[in-house]
């Protein structure tokens, strides 16, 4: 017998392992393979055969090459593999690996985002983080972590101004699947009011946090009216001019975008800025030094003439004229439509109420000013003011277009003559 004829018959071993059929040998074969073990260096094409079935399975690498199998006694069926605590030695740790892939890692799904959408009630019942309010408000608007009850707060049950919300909508504003809150704020009272937008989302722990200032009533934006969610943005509808007795349809309404930029909110769409208000117009007042002549000792008399214009766009349906004099003077008698109010200091305030201004026209108020002073002198003796403005039916200022407030406004010397 030849030393090949005491090697195993691999084509056969290769044909009974894809066969599924048992992988043991007779006793015979397996006196015979001690010897082949220890030649097995010598054989080189064997070895090229053998890493071919090792790479196919590597369990049977491992019964193969470590030890000589068991041999079973006669009868005894197949056994199936058990389950074995040591771990099976990797293919890629063999020295007859051909080809190894890395394993593919599977990471633990990431944890879904906190579901931001906060109803109004709840909104209004929570513990809100409140920015800094403008200055004029800072001392009668609370701000930092305040407690809201009923979508109301305030600084003491006595405080003249309240903050509300007035209107609560849902958008996924950081686009990240989950919704968000954004509600419109209102800190006001009887003589002041401020709207802001902020947003609000919730922590991992649940919790209700502020997200930021979404817009607040800054630039030329003098109102915010209300909002509404627009994709993963939200608009507000701005106005020009929003004060309390100014008619709502005498403001321009703009909606505008704002978008979280993943540090701040931004205008993301919308007008920018308002054109010129064409339902508000440019009245003019114009006047000069008041000399006022020496009646005697006490007393000095003088004709303030005052011009009031339209410059337009639109008429003016009531205009009025307001004039401030110093304490000693008064005005006798009074114009037509002019009412007159003393101070506890004695200053004067003339009302003047005119007739309608169209477009360029222009109008004299005439105002018959005398002093009474004991001991009066030549020389200055104050300043008056005048101002021109449109009130509204129920008494509050209509705006002028930006840039036109300094012609509405004149003020000037008071001199005494010999």
């Amino acid at each position: 017998m030849s030393e090949h004829d005491t090697s195993p018959n691999l084509d056969n071993l290769f044909a009974a392992y894809t066969s599924g059929g048992p992988l043991v040998v007779p006793p015979g074969v397996a006196a015979a393979r001690q010897v082949a073990r220890r030649r097995r260096t010598a054989r080189i094409v064997a070895s090229g055969v053998l890493a071919a079935v090792l790479v196919a399975t590597p369990a049977f690498a491992g019964t193969w090459l470590d030890r000589e199998p068991p041999v079973p006694p006669a009868g005894t069926p197949t056994p199936t593999s058990p389950a074995t605590t040591a771990p099976t030695p990797s293919i890629c740790d063999s020295a007859f690996a051909i080809r190894c892939e890395s394993p593919s890692v599977t990471s633990s799904p990431a944890a879904p985002p906190p579901n931001g959408r906060i109803g109004e009630k709840e909104l209004g019942n929570a513990t809100l983080d409140l920015p800094a309010w403008p200055a004029y408000l800072r001392e009668h608007c609370p701000t930092g972590r305040v407690r809201f009850s009923d979508g109301r707060a305030q600084l003491s049950p006595d405080a003249d101004l309240q903050v509300k919300i007035l209107q609560v909508v849902h958008a996924d504003l950081d686009r990240d699947g989950a919704p968000e809150t954004a509600a419109l704020i209102n800190c006001g009272g009887l003589e002041m009011s401020e709207s802001r937008v902020l947003a609000f989302d919730r922590n991992q722990s649940d919790a209700i946090v502020t997200t930021g200032l979404v817009v607040a009533e800054t630039g030329d934006i003098a109102g915010i009216q209300r909002i509404r969610p627009a994709g993963s943005a939200v608009e507000a509808e701005v106005v020009d001019f929003s004060s309390d007795g100014i008619p709502d349809s005498l403001a321009q309404h703009q909606w505008r975008a704002y978008s979280w930029s993943g540090a701040s909110f931004v205008q993301s769409g919308g007008p920018t800025v308002f054109p010129a208000n064409p339902r508000i117009t440019d009245l003019s007042i114009s006047g000069g030094q008041l000399r006022l002549a020496r009646v005697d000792d006490d007393q000095a008399e003088g004709v303030l003439s005052l011009i009031i214009g339209n410059q337009g766009p639109q008429p003016a349906t009531e205009p009025q004229v307001r004039v401030h004099f110093p304490a000693g003077f008064d005005v006798t008698p009074l114009p037509r439509g002019c009412s007159r109010f003393v101070s506890s200091d004695r200053t004067i305030t003339l009302t003047c109420r005119l007739a309608a201004l169209a477009v360029t026209e222009t109008v004299a108020l005439d105002l018959s000013v005398s002093v009474r002073r004991p001991g009066l002198g030549a020389g200055k003796a104050g300043e008056y003011r005048a101002t021109v403005f449109w009130s509204g039916s129920e008494g509050a200022t209509y705006p002028e277009p930006n840039g036109t407030h300094r012609n509405s406004l004149v003020t000037d010397s008071l001199i005494v003559t010999d």
